[in-house]
């Protein structure tokens, strides 16, 4: 667990749920910067705009009248990063796809699956595979529960993701080791950035960069903490990937329109469709399919934020190359906790 000095700033704006004259649950909070609110569970007010894990989850206050938990979540390229404050509260989780990266920073969690038990007590992370767990979070006497979860596609942790949950599902860091503590410190400074950007969508060159370096990070303290060392590719090898997944990138996020199959990012970079796929698994970890659906959701999100952008959701689909518009609004949905065209409306309010 983090002490208090660790504290990103507050991603909520608590002002609108705790305004002078006014009871702490007569408004619901709203995300700050690059976080938006997706869970909010205070008795009757309780309301759910996206969720949090891919499967389902069952929360339960301590405190039922006047207890609440608050979750609110910022993208970053293809992870998202949630923020949990909590009076107390007991959940089932089912996370059936991706692994989470769990950083407490105020009060205390203990979690367990049918093979593992975890308490947070000097552990500076948390690692979770796929699979149900139940979790208990608890408070301190003076603060809420405070903590952050990184959520991310299973490609991105290879064959150390499958030595996790064969050793029970969890894997957690050690106070003792600077590499672990660092991790901890660098999910608080991503949750330091979104809090502090000017925009919903993270910029797709900034949201590489805080991927490389997370995911690199996380899985060199998950070689320690499985006590082996994975075999590296060479330099050479590493840098002529690097190269076509960089000129494969700026196709996929300049010019996604002019993308209509995979064999057209092939074409572009100089290579064979099984070598481009080879360099963006061994790279990124996941399919240049995956970063293209991703980079086109992201970019009509972009642009149904902008003031200035195409004024219906038609446009921005023609913009983005996207030509199933009835698949992409299911997918906008599932990413975002909203329909594309109420996005669009609330640009138009403010």
């Amino acid at each position: 667990m983090l002490n208090a000095t660790s504290h990103a700033p507050n991603p909520l704006d608590w002002a609108s749920a705790d305004a002078p004259g006014e009871s702490a649950h007569s408004q619901v909070p709203r995300g700050v910067g690059a976080f938006r609110l997706s869970a909010y569970y205070a008795a009757d007010q309780s309301r759910l705009s996206r969720r949090q894990f891919t499967g389902k989850t069952a929360l339960d206050l301590h405190d039922p009248e006047n207890g609440r938990a608050i979750v609110a979540i910022g993208d970053i390229g293809l992870m998202s990063l949630a923020y949990v404050r909590s009076t107390g509260h007991d959940v089932i989780v089912s996370e059936l796809q991706r692994p989470n990266l769990l950083v407490v920073v105020s009060g205390a969690l203990t979690t367990a699956n049918e093979n593992t038990r975890f308490e947070s007590a000097d552990r500076p992370w948390l690692l979770t595979g796929r699979g149900t767990r139940e979790t208990t979070v608890v408070p301190t006497t003076q603060d809420a529960y405070e903590a952050y979860v990184l959520s991310m596609p299973p490609q991105f942790l290879g064959h150390r993701l499958a030595r996790v949950e064969a050793r029970g599902g969890m894997i957690w860091g050690d106070a003792a080791r600077a590499a672990d503590g660092h991790l901890a410190q660098l999910t608080l400074a991503l949750a330091t950035q979104l809090t502090l950007s000017r925009d919903l969508a993270v910029d797709r060159r900034l949201a590489d960069a805080w991927t490389t370096v997370l995911v690199e990070h996380l899985n060199g303290c998950l070689d320690t903490c499985l006590g082996v060392e994975l075999p590296r590719m060479p330099d050479h090898v590493h840098e002529l990937a690097l190269r076509h997944v960089r000129a494969a990138e700026e196709l996929i996020y300049d010019r996604p329109d002019e993308i209509g199959s995979i064999r057209d990012i092939a074409r572009h970079v100089d290579v064979s469709e099984r070598t481009l796929q080879t360099a963006f698994r061994k790279v990124r970890g996941v399919t240049p399919k995956q970063v293209l659906a991703q980079a086109r959701l992201h970019r009509a999100r972009r642009a149904l934020l902008d003031r200035d952008g195409p004024r219906t959701v038609s446009e921005v689909c023609r913009l983005c190359g996207i030509e199933h518009h009835g698949r992409f609004s299911k997918q906008y949905k599932e990413a975002f906790g909203e329909n594309p065209v109420a996005t669009l409306n609330a640009r138009r309010r403010r």
